[in-house]
């Protein structure tokens, strides 16, 4: 799916740029305590885009004059632009923290015309630290409160702000009504590049849920709003998207032409991640129309794309850390000298004393000395070598990671193009399987070199991204199975993850091939993994046919799974599930919790 997002995220949009100094200096001229607030209230909005450094000064300067007009409004203005200030300059915690002391002035002071712009604020710096909850939570707040004011701006930019939180975790259906509420406004208010961006998050809230008429109206009218020359992204996305939405429709050679304009618009403007997902959607369209020499070259350029990518991300953090290793290590230095230096001061008063009490005490101290020395500086050199190791096993480890999930990537892509070329249906679900099974070993991989946890994977997030691939990946006739998650976090290594995993796949493989004839809108397949006392239990129940009476007990799938959890001291129980279906049970008392 094409991804990308526009955020409306915070504060007001002011653009300009200010002469600091001559500013602070004309403030002398301003009387009024309350205008001088106002001006510099209005330069702090600027210098958050302009100058991140400056703001925080401006935040500083406001919150001095404040305490002049010491009004709940100016100690709430206060507080949200020190905010604004650390927000600009990456410090997210005490942007927080500020919010929240501004939040309180105003619920105290039952003055809520600043709040949901507050509320708005805190949403983007939860949503900058990866806590979509929290995110989630303020942006809600924030609509609450405009709403009850009927503020039609704030009520337009939180939904739009919304939209794009939802659709970068999924969740399709909120986004494209939260969308929906947006639109509207700036469509009235004739703001056409505010409306065209919505429209294409639209599109992309919409594809997912395979609406695919309704995604292509939204791309065409994201087109129609903003000019090519203005946001060229735009019209990648918008092409691509609706290249997609034919393809999905089966129209493969509707589909084409915009699937390579799309490329093509990605390429010439340089965006990298475009360039991938453009090269990927081609892919999907080459292999449906069996055109699989074209599906596999566009398949390993996106891979070099992202590999290479990743491989500059990576040589910039390592001479970053190399920079602060230098820096901290001259840093040391300084201080070693420094602290000889004291040390060499203190010796000579010692030695002076010494020399009084007599020159054996003096001898006897001096060897001390020198033995101790030299102890700290053995200590030193051998805490350094031990820092220097851990951190390049810590690199090698995440490259070995990644070219593991590397191998077995190009063997999930190998597997697919040959299930398209297999005649046989058995051979074809027989490559469809063993690449469900390497594609939970990839996934895996993945998650170990994407992370600073390298030896790890959260069980929850590892189930979720894996049971919505697989059931994506299958072949429904028309209904999609709905699918319900209820699972526990638990950091499990890599010897326990990667059998849990491969069982899991076997289980919902078998429930997507022998559980339902024919997928309706009541069927349904859920996945619970919890820990009760000392061991884990996953479950996965459905509402199928129920599991036959003679189950084939030779069959691949359940010798892979009583093999795999043996290496767990498992234990699998199969039954019915009253009034339908089928309950599976894996009890699982080996297992490792880092």
């Amino acid at each position: 799916m094409v991804k990308y997002f526009l955020l409306l995220f915070i504060f007001c949009s002011v653009s300009a740029q200010s002469q600091e100094d001559l500013f602070l200096t004309s403030l002398d001229t301003i009387f009024s305590n309350q205008e001088k607030l106002d001006a510099v209230g209005s330069q702090i909005s600027i210098m958050v885009y302009s100058n991140p450094e400056n703001a925080v000064t401006y935040a500083g300067v406001f919150d001095s004059i404040s305490k002049l007009v010491p009004t709940p409004e100016n100690k709430a203005h206060a507080f949200n632009y020190k905010g604004m200030a650390s927000h600009a300059t990456q410090n997210y915690e005490n942007a927080i923290a500020h919010y929240l002391d501004a939040v309180r002035i105003i619920e105290g002071n039952n003055n809520d015309a600043h709040l949901a712009q507050v509320y708005n604020n805190i949403a983007a710096s939860y949503n900058i630290r990866g806590d979509a909850t929290k995110t989630e939570e303020y942006f809600l707040k924030a609509e609450a409160v405009a709403l009850k004011r009927n503020d039609s701006v704030w009520i337009a930019s939180i939904n739009s702000n919304l939209g794009v939180h939802y659709n970068s975790h999924k969740q399709y259906k909120k986004a494209e009504i939260a969308l929906k509420k947006s639109i509207p406004y700036f469509e009235n208010k004739k703001d056409s590049i505010n409306a065209g961006v919505t429209y294409m998050n639209l599109g992309n809230a919409q594809l997912p849920q395979d609406k695919n008429d309704a995604a292509i109206i939204s791309y065409k009218k994201s087109m129609q709003l903003i000019p090519y020359k203005r946001f060229p992204i735009i019209h990648s996305v918008a092409e691509a998207g609706i290249g997609i939405a034919l393809t999905n429709q089966k129209k493969y050679e509707r589909a084409l032409p915009y699937l390579i304009k799309g490329n093509e618009i990605a390429k010439k403007i340089g965006h990298t991640e475009q360039v991938m997902e453009t090269n990927n959607a081609l892919a999907e369209h080459y292999a449906e129309t069996r055109n699989f020499e074209e599906a596999f070259k566009l398949s390993v350029a996106s891979q070099q794309l992202k590999d290479s990518v990743l491989t500059i991300t990576q040589d910039k953090n390592m001479a970053d850390a190399m920079i602060e290793f230098e820096t901290e290590k001259k840093d040391a230095q300084l201080k070693v000298l420094a602290l000889e230096k004291d040390k060499a001061e203190q010796g000579k008063i010692l030695l002076s004393v010494l020399a009084i009490s007599g020159a054996l005490i003096a001898g006897l101290v001096g060897f001390f000395l020198y033995r101790n020395r030299k102890k700290n500086v053995l200590l030193a050199k051998q805490k350094t070598m031990l820092e220097k190791t851990v951190d390049e096993k810590n690199i090698l480890l995440k490259e070995t990671h990644h070219r593991v999930k590397n191998s077995f990537q190009m063997v999930s892509s190998l597997l697919q193009y040959q299930s398209h070329t297999a005649k046989d249906k058995e051979a074809k679900i027989a490559i469809k399987e063993a690449q469900n099974r390497v594609r939970s070993m990839v996934l895996i991989h993945q998650k170990l070199y994407s992370k600073d946890q390298l030896v790890g994977i959260d069980s929850k997030e590892y189930i979720e991204d894996f049971t919505e691939d697989v059931i994506r990946s299958h072949e429904f006739s028309s209904q999609k199975l709905r699918f319900d998650l209820d699972l526990e976090s638990h950091v499990l290594d890599i010897e326990t993850i990667t059998p849990i995993g491969l069982i899991l796949n076997e289980l919902l493989t078998n429930v997507l091939k022998h559980a339902f004839p024919e997928v309706t809108s009541r069927s349904y397949v859920i996945i619970s993994f919890t820990r009760e006392e000392s061991a884990l239990i996953l479950k996965v129940t459905d509402n199928g046919v129920g599991v036959s009476e003679d189950i084939k007990e030779d069959s691949f799938g359940l010798k892979l799974i009583e093999t795999l959890a043996k290496k767990l001291k498992g234990e699998l129980v199969i039954e019915k599930n009253l009034p339908t279906g089928t309950i599976a049970i894996l009890t699982m008392r080996r297992f490792t919790i880092l």
